[in-house]
C-alpha cells in the first residue's frame, strides 16, 4: 500500500497555494541555519533536525508523508544520517527520491553502502544553485 502525501495549502493575498515543506537534518549549526534560510527563501516551511533521532522522529510523528524534501547530512552524533536513510528505506521507502544527501562523504562511498539508493547526493562544500535545483525538482 502506497503512503499517501500530505499536501497543505495557505491562504495567501486571498487565493490557495501549495505549501511545501522540507525537513533539513544537520549537526552543525550553522550550516543547519544557512540551508533552512535559503529553503525559506525559495517558498518552502522548514523544520530543522540536529541529529538522526530528530529526523527518524519528525518523519514518524508525520507519518512520512508531509515533507516535500528532506536534506540530510550523514556524519551525526547520537543517530546518523546512515540510520536515518535505514529507517526510511524500512518504513517510509517513498520519502527516498525526495531525500538530498548534502555530507562530506564521498558518493561512492554512500552508494557502497546503499548500492540502489534513490535519493540525490551532493558532497560538501556543494554548489549552492544546484542543490536548490534538486530542492525544487524533489518538491515538484
Amino acid at each position: 500500500m502506497r503512503a499517501r502525501r500530505t499536501v497543505r495549502f495557505l491562504l495567501l493575498h486571498g487565493r490557495m497555494e501549495l505549501v511545501k515543506r522540507a525537513l533539513v537534518v544537520d549537526d552543525d549549526d550553522p550550516i543547519r541555519h544557512m540551508l533552512s534560510k535559503v529553503i525559506e527563501r525559495n517558498d518552502f516551511t522548514v523544520e530543522t533536525a540536529r541529529d538522526g533521532a530528530e529526523a527518524i522522529d519528525a518523519i514518524a510523528r508525520e507519518n512520512g508523508t508531509s515533507y516535500d524534501v528532506i536534506l540530510l547530512d550523514l556524519m551525526m552524533p547520537r543517530v546518523d544520517g546512515y540510520s536515518v536513510l535505514e529507517y526510511m528505506q524500512e518504513h517510509h521507502p517513498e520519502l527516498l527520491p525526495r531525500t538530498i544527501v548534502a555530507s562530506a562523504v564521498p558518493r561512492v562511498d554512500i552508494l557502497a553502502r546503499f548500492p540502489e539508493l534513490t535519493c540525490r547526493v551532493h558532497t560538501k562544500p556543494f554548489d549552492m544553485s544546484q542543490l536548490l535545483d534538486d530542492v525544487r525538482s524533489c518538491a515538484a
